[in-house]
């Protein structure tokens, strides 16, 4: 068995630019090193990544030699010195000389300047004379590989039986303090090179200083391909906090790590100063990392995992697996398992440890609706539900098939606290069985990446709420056998009942390869109200909540059944919305404020508070949006998903205020978020609709950089559905910001049409005449007609409407509904146009548009055609030989000749600038309406 290596990384010091506070951050890490040495933790590296002064000047150098560097050779030794690497940053070079060099010839193809040889060392000479304070004072001579031909450190270091090698690169040799980004590379060759010089080394590190995302992109992608086939620990700085990702490419996997500033302002600044120590552990097959940053209140060194996902922590300590080739790994096999990312293993002794009684506040937090925890729902202050001995019932040891039971119900009914409960009692039923938790709604299930973990044992039960996005997948599995597994699996999951059948998990074959139940949890039942209201009872009024605390004791379960009857009228959320009307119907806005003024205290990095944050939510359930996703909610708050998860959404749960599906993200129940909108808009005097015009302009940026699911709703149907609702002045508010963020013509055209249906078509028809451009889209160009219409522009009517008919407006085919569309408006033109001005032209174009459409009708499968009372009126017309029905090419010829002749009659300029009506033509027109007659 080897020991792990251990290293401490630095970066970013910036010596000289803040003597005293930098002199003071380099000491308190030199005792931290004392400190761990005497609890018999010591390095056997120290990295530092760069930036190590602020301009590259020599007594700068002197500063991080006297400071920092010396004091840890006087206590490791001077043998330590050996092991300690430092690479130059974008800070470590002097800006005056050869400040004329032109970056962009360095990384042409032709380029032979990064080549690992006497002729490119030549050629990068300009280059090294800019860093020559650094090489020359910095005090670790391995720096110095870095200006040799070679263009990079390269060492070999054995600690035990490991051989760990090392490569130190120079990522800034290309800055010049302007356009770095993308812009820079420490040469494909010379990290190619450098690298095999490593390879047989069963540790590989790579120091560089830049992000990988700061390379040129044209060497960006064969720099992650050399170290994704060495499986190398890529570690860097300049970006000043912390960060670990694990990357698949090319043959493997690498690892980037970033490490936080040794000194990047004042120790009671807003930016905190810190460093990151790693280990490597290959039995295990872990890399493992522990950021520490200055803590000003408290005068030390803290651990500090803010940045991290806690799904990664174990103990002090956070875990990736180490980088691995696609086939087989490097190391030797690893001698313990760790549970995946995102998952959870349970026993029956560890669940029954979580049985134990909760205090009042942890109770009275659970009865207002926060999110269940293991601890929560087994307690035996929480009542057992009939549905938990229904869904234990089911899986039977007997049996040699596997069993599926999904517990549905609508949205806060108590499905979580039904499902821990219930894992618990089948785990008392059959005491050998081990539990599988999912512990991240958005985690996708693999059975392969799962398998190492089932073969561990020989008796599983997976456990999953939220699982109508991995049904497919779980279904997958149990039909494959598996995948050669040869012990039991069982599967208890959880979903909302409108989530399992929309996303198509109720209609899949479950009983091909298992024995499958569904168990729907639904109503109150008698006995289950009465053990509610006595564990509420337990905390007095607190529990009861004023209504039924003044209530006899044998009439407060009948109010509960009571109200749950009433809610679940509303189809959803019955169970929560009982619960909530009987425990705070009389102070529900009370406590919607109460809840806000707490979460207005805790401030997101972003500058959001919590307070904001559940607003969002609430904004968008209580007019029914299910679209916030939480890739939505990140966008906006500039957060990563995990991010979001544990450090808004997880306070948010334990406040009783939100929660989620595998898909979106909602308040406890829209009686909550009525109250919080209410409470918001009186209380706090916020103007709601920022809420909404916030999200949508977020979710259109967002689009611009990667995909958006739901990007329609948050351009179009978001306005039209507050419309809708009657809310026509923040629909319209939400339609004009999302167009002044993306002025496209699509949002131009939404955004004109609900204003004209507001009643302001002037303000509709300022926007199409100011727009600068002229898109193909036939409905871009009706809907502009439509509203000179209104405006009793005749005659820019017709001619737009005729535009959208034609040939030049789009390129693809007119379809029968749109031209349906089209006629009936320019029909209704027509004929006022001839009351306007008394040419018969008008009158005959109107008997043309009504004439084709009385063709088109043979293709209506509408019982009533919109056009109806049009075309009942223009026959009995033509009856009477007031109006003429024409064949097709006749009156397609009419529509022709009423174009050319609308200019006499005055047309705006804006309208004539981009419509010739000389040379418009009507083919795809004629096609569709000849396609009808042949029917």
């Amino acid at each position: 068995m080897s020991h792990p290596v251990n290293w401490l990384h630095l970066s970013d010091f910036h010596f000289g630019l803040h003597p005293f506070e930098q002199a003071f951050s380099a000491k308190k890490i030199v005792e931290h090193l004392k400190d761990a040495q005497v609890r018999g933790f010591t390095p056997d590296f120290i990295f530092v990544t760069g930036d190590v002064a602020n301009s590259g000047k020599k007594a700068e150098y002197e500063q991080f030699v006297e400071h920092l560097i010396s004091p840890i050779v006087e206590l490791f030794g001077s043998d330590f010195l050996d092991n300690i690497f430092t690479v130059p940053g974008n800070h470590d070079l002097n800006r005056q000389v050869n400040e004329e060099f032109s970056k962009e010839k360095f990384v042409r193809p032709e380029s032979r300047s990064f080549y690992p040889d006497q002729g490119s060392a030549l050629r990068r000479e300009m280059l090294a004379k800019r860093f020559e304070d650094f090489f020359e004072h910095n005090f670790c001579q391995s720096s110095e590989g870095i200006k040799s031909d070679r263009g990079a450190v390269v060492a070999e270091r054995t600690i035990g039986t490991i051989k760990i090698g090392i490569v130190g690169l120079n990522t800034a040799w290309l800055c010049d303090g302007e356009r770095d980004k993308e812009a820079l590379t420490p040469g494909v060759a010379i990290l190619r090179d450098a690298l095999e010089g490593i390879s047989d080394c069963h540790i590989k590190f790579v120091l560089g200083h830049h992000p990988l995302d700061w390379m040129y992109p044209p060497h960006r992608q064969p720099i992650q391909s050399l170290l994704a086939a060495k499986h190398a620990i890529y570690l860097h700085g300049h970006m000043h906090t912390e960060s670990f990702s694990n990357t698949l490419n090319g043959a493997g996997e690498f690892l980037a790590v970033q490490s936080g500033a040794g000194w990047q302002s004042p120790e009671s600044g807003k930016w905190r100063n810190g460093f990151m120590w790693g280990a490597a552990d290959l039995d295990a097959g872990l890399i493992r990392f522990q950021p520490f940053s200055w803590s000003f209140p408290n005068q030390c060194w803290t651990l500090d995992g803010a940045r991290f996902h806690e799904n990664y922590r174990n103990g002090d300590w956070w875990e990736i697996e180490a980088p691995r080739a696609r086939t087989k790994p490097d190391y030797a096999p690893r001698q313990k398992s760790q549970p995946l990312i995102g998952w959870e293993i349970k026993d029956l002794t560890t669940l029954e440890r979580s049985t134990e009684k909760l205090t009042e506040d942890e109770s009275i937090a659970f009865f207002d609706g926060a999110t269940p925890t293991w601890s929560i729902a087994l307690s035996e202050s929480i009542p057992r539900r009939e549905i938990v001995g229904k869904v234990s019932n089911n899986f039977r040891h007997d049996s040699t098939t596997p069993y599926v039971c999904v517990l549905m119900g609508a949205g806060c009914e108590g499905k979580t606290t039904a499902l821990l409960q219930s894992g618990l009692e089948i785990l008392l039923a059959n005491r050998t069985k081990k539990l599988l938790f999912r512990t991240n709604h958005t985690r996708p299930f693999n059975g392969a990446e799962l398998m190492e973990t089932f073969r561990s044992h020989d008796n599983w039960l997976v456990v999953i709420d939220e699982a109508d996005q991995v049904a497919k997948e779980v279904l997958r599995f149990i039909d494959s056998g598996f995948d050669g597994y040869a012990g039991r699996i069982d599967f208890l999951l959880a979903s909302r009942d409108s989530d399992w059948q929309s996303s198509g998990a109720k209609w899949l074959p479950w009983t091909f390869k298992a024995k499958f139940k569904e168990e729907v949890l639904k109503d109150l039942s008698v006995r289950d109200a009465d053990l509610i209201v006595k564990s509420w009872a337990e905390f007095g009024s607190k529990g009861l909540g004023e209504e039924l605390a003044l209530l006899p004791e044998n009439e407060r379960a009948d109010k509960l059944r009571y109200y749950a009857k009433k809610e679940s009228k509303g189809n959803s959320d019955a169970f929560f919305g009982a619960l909530l009307m009987s425990r705070h119907g009389n102070d529900l806005l009370d406590h919607a404020q109460s809840m806000l003024e707490r979460l207005a205290e805790v401030e997101l990095p972003s500058g959001h508070t919590l307070k904001d944050v559940l607003g969002y939510i609430a904004a968008m359930h209580v007019e029914g949006f299910d679209k916030l996703s939480f890739a939505a909610l990140a966008g906006l708050l500039e957060l990563s998903i995990p991010k979001l998860q544990s450090e808004v959404l997880r306070q948010l749960g334990k406040e009783a205020a939100a929660t989620s599906t595998s898909t979106s993200i909602f308040t406890r129940h829209k009686h909550i978020a009525a109250a919080l909108i209410e409470v918001l808009e009186t209380k706090f005097n916020e103007d709601i609709s920022h809420f909404y015009i916030d999200l949508a302009i977020s979710e259109v940026q967002r689009s611009k950089t990667e995909q958006v699911i739901d990007l329609a709703f948050w351009r179009f149907e978001m306005a039209e559905r507050l419309f809708l609702s009657g809310k026509t002045r923040l629909a319209i508010d939400v339609a004009r910001k999302v167009y002044e963020a993306d002025t496209s013509f699509h949002l131009l055209t939404k955004l004109a049409s609900l204003y004209r249906r507001q009643g302001n078509a002037d303000e509709a028809v300022r926007l199409f005449r100011d727009f600068d451009s002229n898109p193909s889209h036939r409905g871009f160009y009706f809907e502009w007609g439509v509203c000179e219409g209104i405006q009793r522009n005749r005659t820019e009517n017709a001619l737009l409407a005729s535009y959208a008919l034609s040939d030049e407006s789009e390129p693809g085919s007119l379809t029968v509904e749109n031209a349906r569309m089209y006629l009936s408006g320019l029909s209704k033109c027509c004929d006022k146009l001839h009351i306007a001005f008394a040419d018969r032209i008008f009158s005959d174009a109107e008997s043309a548009c009504n004439s084709l459409l009385t063709i088109l009708k043979k293709n209506d499968k509408a019982k009533k055609s919109e056009n109806e009372d049009l075309l009942s009126s223009f026959a009995k017309d033509v009856a009477k030989r007031r109006k003429n029905l024409y064949e097709r090419a006749e009156a397609i010829s009419i529509l022709n000749d009423m174009v050319r002749k609308l200019e006499p009659y005055g047309i705006a300029p804006e309208v004539l600038q981009i419509i010739d009506a000389s040379s418009m033509s009507f083919m795809s027109l004629d096609r569709i309406v000849r396609n009808v007659e042949l029917l």
